[in-house]
C-alpha cells in the first residue's frame, strides 16, 4: 500500500511540475483548522458564485480574492466585526465574512478529517489528518 501512495505522490509531483520529495512529508499547522464555504450545493457549483475575502474585519475594506471551497481559519474562530481570519495558502492573512463559513466535512466520506499542514516545501496546505 505504501508503494502505491509512493508512486501516487510521485505521479502528482510530476504532473504538477514539483518535485515528488516537496510533497512527501508534512506538519500540522498549529492555531488553524479546516473549515468550508456555506453554500447549497447547486451555489457551490455555480460558477458564478464567488465569496470574497478582504484585507481588513470590514464589508468597506478591499476584496483581495475569493475563497476557496476548504478554508484555513485561525483559532479560536471568533468573529471580528462579523469576519473570520482565514490563513490562504500563498501565507496571506485575509478575511471572510462569518456566516459564509460552516465547519469542514465531507460528503463523499463522513469519516474523513481535513487538517491545516505546513508542507516540507514550506508550502500551506491540507492533510486528512492522521
Amino acid at each position: 500500500m505504501k508503494m502505491h501512495a509512493a508512486a501516487a505522490a510521485a505521479l502528482i509531483s510530476l504532473l504538477a511540475g514539483v518535485p515528488a520529495t516537496a510533497m512527501t512529508q508534512a506538519r500540522p499547522l498549529p492555531g488553524y483548522r479546516c473549515m468550508m464555504l456555506n453554500l447549497t450545493e447547486p451555489q457551490s457549483m455555480n460558477l458564478s458564485v464567488h465569496v470574497p475575502v478582504r484585507a481588513r474585519p470590514s464589508t468597506a475594506a478591499p476584496a483581495v480574492g475569493w475563497a476557496g471551497a476548504v478554508l484555513i481559519v485561525k483559532e479560536p474562530a471568533t468573529p471580528v466585526n462579523g469576519f473570520l481570519q482565514v490563513l490562504l495558502p500563498d501565507d496571506r492573512q485575509v478575511w471572510i465574512a462569518a456566516n459564509m463559513v460552516r465547519p469542514y466535512h465531507s460528503l463523499g466520506d463522513p469519516n474523513a478529517q481535513c487538517v491545516p499542514e505546513i508542507l516540507s516545501n514550506g508550502r500551506i496546505g491540507f492533510g486528512p489528518g492522521r
